[in-house]
């Protein structure tokens, strides 16, 4: 009669080992990348030696956006934003503001111009976080980043799902 019981306590030790994992603490549920030149600029591409990348993670968790976005050789920087919805060849609102500083970027820029974590970027305009979502993940929003030269948008890529 003992056996059953041993095999079974033993059964039982083995699965509650076996589901035990080290996953500790929040992950990242949804990785986007938009690549940020002058070339893809709407409505006319712009001749530009500014570049960039704008990164975001959704960290469902807590359901909050984190960003960071990385420019090179860029002059007076004073918005930089997600818009949409618009695909590559289209312009679009502004969703949800990424840069708005007290006074623009200096000249020949090169580095972090933003980054973030969920309540610094405020609520997107007129949609919620998770419409905000569904945008990204369709390639259907675009991050612009807004120059005293090009108050337009000097640099511009589209969001893309990684």
């Amino acid at each position: 009669m003992r056996r059953p019981m041993f095999a079974g306590l033993t059964l039982g030790v083995v699965v509650a080992l076996g589901s035990c994992t080290d996953n500790v603490g929040i992950t990242v549920s949804e990785h986007f990348v938009a690549t940020l030149s002058g070339a893809n600029s709407r409505p006319t591409p712009i001749t530009s030696s500014a570049t960039g990348t704008a990164d975001f993670k959704y960290i469902a968790d807590i359901g909050t956006l984190v960003y960071r976005i990385d420019v090179a050789s860029i002059d007076s920087v004073f918005l930089a934003h997600i818009h949409g919805p618009a695909d590559t060849g289209a312009t679009a609102g502004v969703v949800l503001n990424l840069f708005v500083p007290a006074a623009p970027k200096g000249l020949g820029f090169t580095g972090t111009l933003a980054q973030g974590v969920g309540g610094d970027l405020g609520a997107p305009v007129g949609m919620t976080m998770d419409s905000l979502l569904v945008l990204m993940r369709n390639g259907h929003a675009y991050v612009n980043v807004h120059t005293r030269a090009h108050p337009g948008g000097e640099i511009r890529g589209q969001v893309v799902k990684q």
